[in-house]
């Protein structure tokens, strides 16, 4: 869509959309009638909900655009006051350092010392560290256990449980086209068994899983795309 009027006519009916109200309408035709089947005013009120929902949508994307602008100022404020404090924070260990002799300083204010940290060594090339332990015959005391490859073993109860779905969907495929007059059915038919077989075997495959796994059972999630 190209026409920025029309954009603008969308925007302006929007704008006047009362969604709560929407809503409890097609609630309360819900509840009235019993078996309630989509009318054209039911699609007219999903229309307008759409319509609303781009432009609630355009609206929250300029305000977090303005709260982030917000955001970025005051870190900049705060930013600079902590540059102060740093710069504060140097000058008086320099003058700890090379006027006091290294001394703390007790003032009626407060006390500035200079606080002593312990060396320590840091790792930088683990590939040459392995191979200097190896040397020495020491890796072995350094080494961890190797990580669990956790995607790996997910997959492989996904895995397995699809080729449970693949055998038994294709026994009732055999026995169907067998039983079908011209010896054959659709595509369209086999997908549906497959489903079919998916959700009976699910439940029973997924809830025996070891503890250290957990089921996340299918959702289902709108997609609405405007135009």
């Amino acid at each position: 869509m190209s026409n920025p009027k029309l954009y603008e006519a969308f925007e302006e009916e929007a704008k006047s959309i009362d969604i709560e109200e929407l809503m409890q309408e097609m609630l309360d035709s819900f509840n009235q009638e019993k078996g309630h089947v989509p009318t054209p005013a039911d699609e007219i009120r999903i229309r307008r909900m759409m319509l609303a929902r781009k432009y609630i949508e355009k609206e929250a994307d300029r305000l977090t655009m303005l709260r982030d602008a917000i955001i970025e100022e005051w870190n900049g404020r705060i930013n600079k006051k902590l540059e102060e404090v740093n710069s504060i924070n140097d000058f008086i260990e320099r003058f700890l350092k090379d006027a006091n002799g290294g001394k703390k300083l007790s003032l009626d204010v407060g006390t500035a010392t200079l606080r002593r940290t312990a060396p320590k060594t840091k790792v930088i090339d683990a590939d040459k560290a392995k191979v200097f332990l190896e040397e020495c015959g020491r890796l072995q005391e350094f080494q961890k256990a190797p990580v669990l490859d956790e995607v790996l073993l997910q997959k492989s109860y996904i895995n397995q449980f699809n080729k449970l779905v693949e055998i038994e969907a294709e026994k009732r495929i055999k026995e169907e086209v067998e039983a079908s007059k011209n010896g054959k059915i659709t595509m369209k038919r086999e997908g549906e068994i497959k489903l079919q077989v998916e959700n009976e075997l699910a439940d029973d495959y997924y809830t025996s899983l070891p503890d250290f796994m957990e089921y996340i059972p299918e959702t289902k999630k709108l997609s609405i795309t405007m135009k």
